[in-house]
C-alpha cells in the first residue's frame, strides 16, 4: 500500500502540468455541482418553510360576501371550527350592548348606552393591538381564552366612571339576534346581569371596524356560558382563522364544506347568516406552483448533469492514457501486471479528484454558505460519476499491445 501511494504521488508530480489541469477541471466541476445542489436544497427548504412565512387566512361572511362582521354563525359551526384539526388560531367575536348596574327592560333607553364584544383573542376587535391593552398585574390577554367573569374596559370610560383595575362592576348585557320568522330583522334582548372584575383597560388607536367601537371586552366563553344559562342559542358575529397546514388545504376546504360553509356567491341575496367561507390562498398556491416547477426543473437536470460528469471523467482519463501509452508498456515490460497498472492510473485520478472535491466544496461553502450535507452529497455524486467515466476509459489499457508499443517506440 505504501508503494502504491508513493508511486501514485510520484506519477502526479512527474506529470504536474497535466495533473494541475485535470485538478482544475475537477475543482470547477465540483464547484458548479455544489452550486446546483445548493439551489436544489434551497428550493426544497423554501417549499417546506413556506407555511411559516406565508400564512393562509380564512374568514366567514354572509353568502354574498358583503359582511364579515355582524353576521350570524351558528354555535355548532363555531364548535366545529374550534375543534377542527385543520384550523389554527381561530378568532371569534359576539357583539353586545350593555349598561352599568341592574335595570329593567323598560329602562333600557336610558341605561343601555354602551357597546361591547365577547371575543377569544385580540383580533376580535378590528384594529386592536395587544400593546393597547393594559392588564392588571399577574393577568395577560390570554384570559380572553377562559370563561372567567372578568372584563377589559375602555380607559376613558373607566376614568369617567371612577373605576380602577381590580374593581368589581355590575353590568347588564343585551344581545343581538334575528327574528325567528327567518327574516333579516335584527332584534336586541336582555342577556344577563353579572358582576365582573376589571382586569384590563384598553385605548384603541385606530379602530378599523364598521360597528361602534367596543367599550367593553369580555371573554368569549364567559358570554357563551351566559347564553347557555339563559337557554339562548349562541351565535358568533365574526370568525377568522389560519389554516394550520397549508399543504392540507383541500382537506380543510372539504371539512369546512361538511360543516355547512360555502364559497361566496356575489349574486346571492343579502342576509346575515354567516355561511360563506373565503380562504385567502391565492398567493400561497401561486408560490407553491412556482417552487414546484423550479424543483421539478432542477431534479430533471440531475441525470444530464451526472452523464456530463461521467463523460468529463471519461475524456480526461482517455486523453491521459493516450499520452502515456509508452509508460504503460514500459511498466508492463518490467513485470507490472494489468491489474496493478490499472490501479496506479486509477489511484492518480482518485487522489486528484479527491483534492478537487475538497477545494471545490470549500469554495462553494465559503461563497454561497452551502450546507455541509449538501456539499458531501454533491461531492459523492461527482466522485462516483467521474470515477465511473475513468474506469471505462482505463479499460482501453487492456486492448493495448505491449510488444507493439515497445517496437514502435524503438
Amino acid at each position: 500500500m505504501k508503494f502504491f501511494i508513493r508511486q501514485t504521488a510520484r506519477n502526479i508530480a512527474r506529470h504536474k502540468y497535466k495533473s494541475l489541469f485535470y485538478l482544475l477541471i475537477g475543482v470547477l466541476t465540483v464547484f458548479l455541482l455544489a452550486v446546483y445542489a445548493g439551489n436544489l436544497d434551497s428550493t426544497k427548504r423554501q417549499l417546506e418553510r413556506l407555511p411559516e412565512v406565508m400564512k393562509i387566512t380564512a374568514r366567514i361572511s354572509n353568502l354574498n360576501g358583503s359582511m364579515t362582521d355582524g353576521v350570524k354563525i351558528r354555535e355548532d359551526r363555531v364548535d366545529g371550527i374550534l375543534t377542527s384539526e385543520y384550523v389554527q388560531d381561530p378568532v371569534f367575536s359576539v357583539r353586545l350592548k350593555w349598561g352599568f348596574g341592574e335595570f329593567s327592560r323598560e329602562e333600557y333607553q336610558k341605561k343601555l348606552n354602551h357597546y361591547g364584544v365577547g371575543m377569544n383573542a385580540v383580533g376580535g376587535v378590528p384594529g386592536l393591538k395587544a400593546e393597547e391593552i393594559t392588564c392588571l398585574e399577574g393577568v395577560d390577554i390570554s384570559i380572553l381564552e377562559t370563561a372567567e367573569k372578568v372584563c377589559i374596559m375602555d380607559a376613558d370610560l373607566m376614568t369617567q366612571e371612577g373605576f380602577s383595575l381590580g374593581d368589581d362592576v355590575m353590568l347588564t348585557s343585551y344581545y343581538y339576534h334575528l327574528k325567528k320568522d327567518g327574516s333579516d330583522d335584527v332584534l336586541i334582548d336582555p342577556l344577563v346581569t353579572e358582576t365582573y372584575r376589571i382586569v384590563g383597560s384598553v385605548q384603541i388607536g385606530e379602530y378599523l371596524g364598521d360597528w361602534m367601537p367596543a367599550e367593553l371586552i369580555l371573554p368569549l366563553n364567559c358570554v357563551r356560558e351566559a347564553y347557555q344559562r339563559q337557554d339562548i342559542e349562541f351565535e358568533a358575529d365574526s370568525c377568522s382563522f389560519v389554516v394550520k397546514d397549508p399543504f392540507l388545504l383541500n382537506e380543510c376546504k372539504e371539512k369546512m364544506h361538511n360543516m355547512g360553509f360555502f364559497s361566496v356567491i356575489t349574486q346571492a341575496d343579502f342576509h346575515y347568516k354567516g355561511i360563506a367561507l373565503t380562504i385567502m390562498d391565492q398567493d400561497f398556491i401561486r408560490s407553491v406552483r412556482t417552487l414546484n416547477e423550479n424543483l421539478a426543473l432542477l431534479k430533471g437536470m440531475l441525470p444530464f448533469i451526472t452523464v456530463i460528469i461521467f463523460f468529463i471523467g471519461y475524456i480526461c482519463s482517455y486523453l491521459s492514457i493516450q499520452g502515456r501509452r509508452e509508460e504503460y508498456a514500459l511498466m508492463r515490460s518490467l513485470g507490472t501486471g494489468r491489474g496493478r497498472s490499472f490501479g496506479l492510473f486509477l489511484g492518480e485520478t482518485m487522489l486528484l479528484q479527491a483534492m478537487a472535491c475538497f477545494f471545490g466544496s470549500l469554495a462553494a461553502g465559503q461563497l454561497f454558505s452551502t450546507p455541509p450535507v449538501v456539499l458531501a452529497l454533491s461531492g459523492t455524486l461527482f466522485f462516483a460519476a467521474f470515477l465511473s467515466g475513468t474506469v471505462v476509459a482505463l479499460f482501453a489499457l487492456y486492448s493495448l499491445s505491449v510488444i507493439e508499443l515497445l517496437t514502435t517506440n524503438n
